[in-house]
């Protein structure tokens, strides 16, 4: 009895380990392409006429890193799935 109950222990354990790498991943990724969005929108030229607050630049920087966490949640999911097998491989010793 004690020994199924210390199994599904350690089975709750590394799901949480799991769930805790993906986030982690997701987040890294979501980053990555923050960058990379952020470049893509600053090398768009300016022309001056309308100056850009500084509010303009914060929300333009949320609403950014929101789209780049929208997209890893929908359209990347082979990109993520494919850095947790790399990194669980590592972790973990196989490649769940």
């Amino acid at each position: 009895m004690k020994i199924n109950a210390m199994a599904e222990l350690q089975g709750l354990i590394v799901q949480d380990k799991e769930k805790a790498m993906r986030k982690s991943i997701n987040e890294f990724a979501a980053y990555f392409f923050y960058q990379i969005f952020r470049e893509m929108w600053d090398s768009i030229p300016k022309s001056g006429l309308i100056p850009e607050t500084s509010a303009e630049k914060v929300y333009r920087d949320m609403i950014l890193y929101e789209y780049s966490k929208k997209i890893m949640d929908v359209q990347m999911k082979p990109l993520s799935n494919m850095i947790y097998k790399s990194l669980a491989k590592n972790a973990y010793g196989n490649s769940r």
